[in-house]
């Protein structure tokens, strides 16, 4: 026989799913009435009755998982992830809670969302990058509450905990800081076609140019990656040889790109101009040092963590958070 999920329980209690997750993960400020039907429900489904039960006591596990992608642990694209990792964890000491780490790949369709079921986590933080998109429709019915760094693409239910910046305003100062730099033959190195995040800064700049009576150049796809800005700015190249400003969604794939417009012989600045986003490690250490949008990377894990918390304990909290973006101004432009 199937396991009972909180769909289950929803349908039964004449609930939305989102009340029903947010009763079995204990909050104390849903109606009486449908947390008493949530919890009769649960009970005669028989839904994760151990895991489920402590949790209908009032009785919290004092820890939270910090999802994220394997393949970060070991690369230099943990320069993301590291100053998110380090705002929630310096935001869940100040709440006295233990973060949990969870690393997670292409593989981990039920390990991730069967630990969230089993009572050891009060909820969980996700750091979502591409890698680990496929884990929003295996763990939005969990019964603990998820907030979500970076926005996901899909539903993820009525009152979800988003934390991200303003991505679209990213964009739109990186195209104006190319406008204003002099340049008018201007392509784009964007994200996934998938990710929420790289569609709205492509819109951004898209928009930025349009405002100015420019058409935007040429525009590929990369995953965010040194490699794939690598690759993705040979074809830029292919489809303009005399592009003289590029936007490089983020700052791994303006490393790379600015690898290649150099063994192309085109100097940067002077030939090119080159603006990435994110502004970690990699922006300052290349040669020259990348101009880039910031985005405040270590405020939105802190951000998720105090959300989550106060969720977890039952008060409201708001379900969007989006931070300011920043131009940094570099050497690049």
């Amino acid at each position: 026989m199937a396991r009972p999920t909180v769909l289950d329980v929803a349908a039964a209690a004449g609930v939305s799913r989102a009340t029903a997750a947010r009763v079995l993960a204990g909050a104390e400020n849903v109606d009486p009435a449908m947390t008493a039907a949530v919890r009769k429900h649960a009970e005669l489904l028989g839904y994760e009755t151990n895991s489920a039960a402590r949790m209908l006591r009032g009785g919290r596990a004092g820890a939270i998982g910090l999802i994220l992608a394997f393949n970060e642990l070991g690369s230099i694209g943990g320069t993301f992830f590291t100053s998110v990792l380090k705002g929630a964890a310096m935001g869940l000491s100040a709440g006295e809670v233990q973060p949990v780490l969870l690393p997670a790949d292409l593989e981990d369709r039920e390990r991730i969302p069967r630990f969230l079921r089993s009572g050891s986590v009060d909820g969980a933080i996700v750091i979502l990058q591409h890698e680990i998109t496929h884990l929003v429709d295996q763990i939005m019915d969990s019964p603990v509450p998820i907030a979500w760094v970076g926005r996901p693409a899909d539903d993820v239910g009525s009152a979800p905990i988003v934390v991200d910046c303003d991505n679209y305003d990213g964009g739109v100062q990186a195209g104006r800081a190319l406008i204003e730099a002099g340049r008018r033959r201007i392509g784009i190195i964007t994200g996934p076609p998938d990710m929420a995040q790289a569609s709205a800064r492509a819109q951004g700049w898209t928009d930025e140019l349009a405002r100015h009576g420019i058409s935007p150049g040429p525009i590929v796809h990369g995953d965010f990656t040194v490699d794939s800005g690598a690759a993705a700015m040979a074809r830029l190249l292919q489809r303009d040889p005399q592009l003289d400003g590029v936007f490089a969604c983020s700052d791994l794939m303006a490393s790379g790109a600015l690898r290649v417009l150099q063994a192309a012989g085109r100097a940067v600045p002077t030939d090119v101009s080159l603006i990435g986003f994110d502004d970690v490690a990699i922006a300052t250490a290349s040669n020259p040092p990348l101009t880039t949008v910031r985005q405040p990377l270590e405020e939105m894990g802190r951000t998720a963590a105090e959300a989550l918390l106060a969720r977890v304990r039952g008060q409201d909290v708001a379900s969007e958070h989006i931070l300011p973006t920043a131009l940094i101004r570099r050497e690049s432009l």
